[in-house]
């Protein structure tokens, strides 16, 4: 699936690529019911809203809906993180 311009409002920079062979991470999610389902990370993007100095990394299903969002102080944060955290390399990540 072809990564949006923008998610949440915020202008998207870079991602990794959107395949759902591929999960990256799982969560639960609570709904506004209360009720909670498990959600298949299947996307990151790092983007960066307008009237902000900080960049966020966007983790997104397969339909690149939002799920969760993290404020990162730059770019370069924002790569080391997800490295970390996803088991992603550099160059799993994409400029827009």
């Amino acid at each position: 699936m072809i990564v949006p311009a923008h998610l949440d409002g915020a202008k998207v920079i870079m991602y990794v690529d959107n395949d759902v062979n591929r999960p990256i991470a799982k969560m639960l999610y609570e709904e506004d019911n209360g009720s909670s389902k498990e959600i298949i990370i299947t996307g990151l993007a790092l983007a960066k809203y307008d009237n902000s100095n900080n960049y966020y990394l966007f983790l997104c299903d397969k339909n690149w809906e939002v799920y969760q969002d993290f404020d990162m102080g730059s770019i370069e944060e924002s790569l080391h993180s997800s490295i970390a955290s996803f088991e992603l390399n550099n160059s799993d990540w994409k400029y827009v």
